[in-house]
């Protein structure tokens, strides 16, 4: 560097390293080992710059990458969350549809079997009123009869006491 002012004004970008470039041909031009220095330092400082910026948005870009891939990992991971809550869901209902139809079916043969039940005592109260009808009618039968008997009896006696 030189005793006084610097002479750099920029030292980034393109036009650092053109500046670099230009102070450098100037340098050798004038025999200036300082100034060729100089230029071939801010060339450098320049692209390293730029070679740090790209270094810079590459790591930006692979950070934005990194955040997208955790966020899809996160969408992917609610989604079979939601899958499963799902499926639990659907295999709650199906359970419950079962157990509904299982119900309702042996209500159905429950109902039938009572209906049979029904039919039979009403079967068995038909027959217990025919037998008692029957035995009303052979009671009345067998008093008629005896009554029958009985005269006959008291009509034969009468004749033998006559």
């Amino acid at each position: 560097m030189t005793d006084g002012p610097s002479r750099e004004t920029t030292s980034d970008g393109i036009t650092g390293r053109f500046v670099g470039r230009v102070k450098e041909a100037l340098g050798e031009f004038k025999d200036d080992e300082q100034l060729a220095r100089e230029g071939k330092l801010q060339r450098a400082k320049a692209e390293a710059s730029q070679e740090a910026a790209g270094a810079a948005g590459d790591a930006e870009l692979a950070r934005r990458e990194a955040e997208l891939e955790e966020e899809r990992a996160e969408v992917e991971q609610e989604h079979a969350e939601l899958q499963a809550d799902l499926t639990a869901e659907e295999r709650e209902t199906e359970a419950d549809r079962q157990r509904i139809a299982e119900e309702a079916e042996a209500e159905r043969e429950s109902a039938e079997k009572i209906a049979e039940v029904e039919d039979d005592r009403r079967r068995q109260l038909a027959i217990a009123e025919q037998e008692k009808r029957r035995a009303e009618q052979t009671r009345r039968e067998g008093e008629a009869r005896a009554e029958l008997l009985e005269r006959e009896a008291d009509a034969a006696e009468a004749a033998q006491n006559d």
